[in-house]
């Protein structure tokens, strides 16, 4: 059997139990796989166990937060940081090995992939997703995760350069992954813009959902990606509204 990289997987989940069976085998290259848990009610610890994961359980108060208690609890001088929706593809994992393998890891060295979005079953190849990059690849000395409780980034003391290889990315399987996703990004990015000092207005409201849709099908050609674009342009204006409402019906601080 090859020595295992030495790398330690973040991943952050709550009931993931069948993405978790189809992603856990395919990491079996790396060192250790750091699981956190937010009160899953499906089987998402167990198959984590059974795949030789190392599990932790912590109620969700925040993405930034949530991904900080991952890597504090990675022990490997790697990290990689993925989601149980998402899959490295064959360019990715030899960029990954080679990495590892090869680079001294020095503090503040950090990797990006092509980051290719599905929604209901194909890909987005506009409305603001084309040639999207992600920094995923890292060392775990001086990094760190912001707070944000949504859209969460890791912190690198140094320049980020983009590997070979893609992360598929398959978040919006179902409607009902839309209709979740909808809610819980309205109510997190609402969070965020209270810590902020933002307050809601009936403007806001009004005007700002019509302009996150202007930009995604016009400006950024979702338009190209015909229904599906049409599709994803309007949730994200949903998502807008809803985020803008919460701003405006309840202007109190963070809850």
């Amino acid at each position: 059997m090859p020595e295992r990289l030495p790398l330690s997987v973040l991943l952050i989940t709550r009931n993931e139990a069948d993405r978790l069976e189809r992603l856990l085998p395919a990491l079996a290259f790396v060192s250790e796989v750091v699981v956190v848990d937010d009160h899953s009610q499906d089987a998402t610890v167990a198959v984590a166990e059974r795949h030789g994961a190392r599990v932790h359980t912590r109620v969700l108060d925040g993405f930034g937060a949530q991904r900080q208690f991952a890597l504090d609890h990675c022990t490997q001088p790697w990290v990689l940081w993925i989601d149980a929706d998402e899959r490295l593809d064959a360019r990715a994992v030899s960029s990954i090995t080679e990495i590892a393998n090869v680079l001294t890891p020095a503090p503040g060295r950090a990797f990006a992939f092509t980051r290719h979005t599905w929604f209901l079953g194909r890909q987005i190849r506009w409305c603001g997703w084309r040639g999207e990059r992600v920094t995923r690849l890292f060392t775990r000395a001086n990094a760190r995760f912001d707070d944000a409780p949504v859209h969460e980034r890791v912190l690198i003391d140094g320049p980020v350069a983009t590997l070979p290889g893609v992360i598929e990315h398959f978040s919006y399987e179902t409607w009902n992954d839309c209709r979740t996703k909808l809610i819980q990004y309205a109510r997190a990015g609402a969070e965020a813009r209270r810590r902020a000092g933002r307050r809601g207005s009936i403007a806001g409201v009004a005007f700002r959902p019509l302009a996150r849709f202007v930009r995604m099908y016009v400006l950024q050609f979702g338009v190209l990606d015909g229904a599906h674009g049409f599709a994803v342009c309007a949730l994200a204006a949903a998502q807008v509204f809803l985020r803008e409402m919460e701003l405006w019906a309840d202007p109190s601080t963070s809850r």
